[in-house]
C-alpha cells in the first residue's frame, strides 16, 4: 500500500539561476529601449525647424453667369380649316321636254296702221284772228296745240303743248281751234277712232 509524501521541498539552484538570467535580460532590454528613445527625442528637438510656405492657390474666378435663355414667343394658333362635307349628290331625274305640236301656219295679215286725222276740206279750218291788243303791243310767236279729235271729227279736248311766249296769243289759238276746226277722224281697220294730234299756229305781225 502506497503512501503520500507531504514534506516541504527546497528549490534547486538551477531554477534560481535561470530566473535571474531572465530578469536581467528584461532589464537590459528595457534600458536599451529607454536610452535609445531618449537620444532620438533629443536629436529630433535639436534639428532646425524647417518651415515651408505653401502658396495659397489662386482663387478661381466665379463662373460667368449663363446667357439668358431665349424664350421663343408661342406661335399663333391657327385652327385647321374646317372642311365641310359636301352633301351627298342625289341623282336628279331627267326631265324630258315635250315639244308642243307646231300649229299650222296661219296667213299673215298685215296690220293696218291707223289713218291720222286730217282737215276736212268742206269746212276749211281758218287761221285764228290776230288779237288787236297783241298787234298793238307787237306780240308775235308760234303756238303748238295738242288737240284730241274725236270719232266725229270734232275737237273735244286740247291744251297748249308749247307756248308762244304770250298768253293772249295762246288762248286765242286754243279757243278758235276747239270752236271752229273740223277734221276727218282717224280710222283703224276702216273704223273711225279718236286720236291726239299736234298742230302749230303762227302769229306774225306782217300777216294782214
Amino acid at each position: 500500500m502506497s503512501t503520500l509524501d507531504f514534506r516541504e521541498g527546497h528549490p534547486s539552484s538551477s531554477r534560481v539561476v535561470g530566473l535571474a538570467a531572465v530578469i536581467g535580460l528584461h532589464l537590459l532590454l528595457l534600458w536599451a529601449l529607454l536610452s535609445g528613445l531618449a537620444r532620438d527625442v533629443v536629436e529630433a528637438v535639436q534639428e532646425p525647424l524647417q518651415v515651408a510656405l505653401i502658396a495659397e492657390a489662386p482663387k478661381e474666378a466665379p463662373p460667368a453667369p449663363p446667357p439668358p435663355e431665349i424664350v421663343k414667343p408661342p406661335e399663333a394658333y391657327v385652327p385647321p380649316p374646317v372642311v365641310k362635307k359636301a352633301p351627298p349628290l342625289t341623282p336628279q331625274k331627267t326631265i324630258q321636254q315635250v315639244q308642243p305640236a307646231k300649229p299650222e301656219p296661219q296667213p299673215v295679215v298685215a296690220e293696218q296702221r291707223p289713218i291720222l286725222p286730217r282737215a276736212d276740206p268742206s269746212h276749211g279750218n281758218t287761221q285764228p284772228p290776230y288779237p288787236p291788243a297783241s298787234r298793238r303791243m307787237g306780240e308775235e310767236g308760234r303756238v303748238i296745240l295738242l288737240l284730241y279729235v274725236s270719232e266725229d271729227g270734232r275737237v273735244t279736248d286740247g291744251k297748249i303743248d308749247k307756248s308762244s311766249g304770250f298768253e293772249r296769243l295762246d288762248k286765242v289759238a286754243l279757243v278758235h281751234a276747239r270752236r271752229t276746226w273740223r277734221f276727218l277722224p282717224a280710222t283703224k281697220d276702216g273704223a273711225p277712232v279718236g286720236h291726239w294730234m299736234k298742230f302749230a299756229v303762227n302769229f306774225k305781225l306782217t300777216d294782214g
